[in-house]
């Protein structure tokens, strides 16, 4: 058996590989592309339209390659691409230059003292790149160029205030490039790590880290995954100095954000880090296919990483960890009192095949199956919440709430018997809706099942041997007779997460089905691609369970 389950799971990554591959092709092929529909879908206007498209798509990896990147990239030649785009003409690019540098600070001094030195020598017509060009769009003003690239310099290297006054261009120029010959030492990997291992141990200052710049930043995101959360809240300050970016709302929300925050520095990272390191001719090779949006993808679901949802502006994870314990719970006692109904009524049906007690089950099973979810869930809330009838003066009873899953001042996560009690009252309907249909088809499989076996040569012999009916059903019948039951039951697991539409918008509930339908209305491609991938998992999980359980229900199927 151990050989079957290790082929089942070898099977079962290539399997979701395609199914990555799949998922990747329709988010690229869908009409619309995904940084604009992310703008669009979180309303944000601050910064330019076009700042905010171009920071969209570099967040979610579309600057990439689709497929293969030939670009050997690392910090160097990533800063250096920044400092060229800073002297363009173009303001934008100005702007978003200035930000990627800033947050790699230190490590974009070196290429921006080169490019002030180059300036000094360019005669005649240059584009951003200082090559020559005729374009009048592309030309850039050399002294332009370089006044901007000289007020930007303090910043890269850590040392606003240290410039003397009364120095002309060329002085400036030579005054940072001594500097920097006189400093670089700090920025190499040893002192670079000291620094942060004796910050987060707290025996030095947040300053001898943030002198470091953009090169401190690998081994702070060491930090920021540390058991400790002292560690982890030097390191989050930090990163947030260097980076410019504040992923924590408040200090007096440190409890319930710090898983956040370290999955938001994480992703940041694995976006980023590029940017932040050097890479050798192995990460280079392994680089071209991972450096890319394909290679984006695949990263973030071998991570369980799947971004940030383009509607509600949080990590996918966090969202569907906030969604999932109601759709979960439902789901589960759905599940159960499907089966813990179904099968004793299709064992009841079979044995008395025929007689009126079967016919009755029967008829009323079928009928229970024909009604429709959306129309019995509104029939409930109808008659069972309380509002007016079609008699006049006469009002239907309030038995049971209408929406939500607890009442004002209650919280079931909380644990308190009160909670426990409202909360299991605010199920009723919901759970009645989710079970009433899948009992009625559970009960006619069983029922099949079980005449099936009821008519098989061991059964007969069973009898004529003079055991009891009880006997023969329960111990000889029942386990041949759950094939079918369990072959059905490997669909189980992705409900667990899928929820369901109609059930959580009918009765209000914030569940995963509700987050499903508003994901698929806004196109939020995040959640939508993490939500097909966990189902497609529980999918194929769920068909390896029902596999190996067939072994359980009947000792004649081996996996040998």
């Amino acid at each position: 058996m151990f050989s079957y389950i290790v082929k089942r799971l070898l099977l079962m990554i290539v399997t979701l590989f395609g199914i990555t591959v799949i998922t990747f092709a329709v988010t690229r092929l869908t009409p619309g592309e995904p940084a604009v529909i992310a703008q669009s879908a979180s309303g944000q206007s601050s910064g330019g339209y076009d700042s905010q498209l171009e920071q969209n798509r570099r967040n979610l990896g579309l600057d990439k390659p689709l497929l293969f990147n030939f670009d050997f990239e690392d910090s160097h030649t990533e800063a250096r691409k920044a400092v060229h785009d800073f002297i363009r003409p173009a303001r934008f690019w100005q702007q978003d230059a200035r930000g990627r540098l800033a947050r790699v600070s230190t490590i974009a001094l070196p290429p921006a003292l080169d490019v002030l030195e180059r300036l000094q020598s360019v005669e005649g017509s240059v584009d951003h790149y200082l090559e020559p060009t005729q374009n009048s769009e592309r030309r850039i003003d050399p002294a332009d160029a370089t006044d901007r690239l000289l007020e930007l310099v303090p910043t890269l290297a850590q040392a606003q205030g240290i410039e003397p006054e009364g120095l002309d261009t060329t002085e400036r120029i030579a005054f940072w490039r001594e500097w920097y010959e006189n400093n670089k030492e700090r920025w190499n990997d040893d002192a670079v790590r000291q620094a942060v291992d004796d910050y987060l141990a707290g025996t030095t200052g947040i300053g001898e880290v943030l002198i470091r710049g953009g090169y401190a930043v690998p081994a702070l995101i060491k930090g920021i995954n540390s058991n400790d959360d002292e560690v982890v809240q030097r390191a989050n300050q930090a990163l947030s100095g260097i980076t410019g970016f504040d992923y924590l709302g408040g200090q007096d929300e440190w409890e319930k954000q710090r898983d956040a925050l370290v999955g938001r520095w994480n992703t940041f990272y694995a976006r980023e880090k590029i940017r932040y390191r050097d890479f050798g001719p192995v990460a280079d090779t392994f680089n071209i296919v991972a450096n890319t949006q394909f290679g984006v993808w695949c990263r973030q679901v071998i991570s369980f990483d799947f971004g940030d949802s383009y509607k509600h502006r949080r990590p996918v994870m966090e969202l569907i960890r906030s969604r999932l314990p109601v759709t979960f719970v439902l789901s589960v006692l759905s599940i159960l009192l499907s089966y813990l109904v179904a099968i004793p009524l299709g064992i009841l049906s079979a044995v008395k095949k025929h007689s009126p007690t079967d016919k009755g089950v029967t008829i009323l099973l079928f009928l229970l199956y024909s009604l429709p979810t959306f129309w019995v869930g509104q029939m409930l809330l109808l008659s069972l919440t309380g509002g007016p009838s079609p008699w006049p003066g006469v009002e239907w009873p309030e038995i049971f709430p209408a929406r939500g899953m607890n009442s004002e001042g209650f919280d079931w996560r909380g644990g308190g018997i009160p909670d426990i009690i409202d909360f299991a009252w605010h199920l009723v309907l919901p759970l009645l809706c989710m079970t009433y249909g899948s009992l009625a088809f559970l009960s006619r499989q069983m029922r099949s099942a079980m005449l099936e076996v009821l008519n098989e040569d061991f059964i007969r012999t069973a009898m004529a041997k003079g055991a009891s009916a009880r006997s023969v059903i329960f111990r000889h019948a029942l386990r041949n007779s759950l094939i079918p039951i369990l072959t059905l039951s490997a669909g189980l697991l992705p409900e667990l997460i899928a929820g369901s539409i109609i059930i959580e918008s009918i009765f209000t509930i914030p569940g995963m089905g509700q987050l499903s339908f508003e994901s698929i209305l806004n196109r939020d491609y995040p959640v939508i691609n993490a939500i097909l991938f966990f189902s497609a998992l529980l999918t194929l999980l769920g068909i390896l369970i029902a596999d190996l359980s067939y072994a359980l229900a009947d000792p004649r199927i081996t996996y040998d």
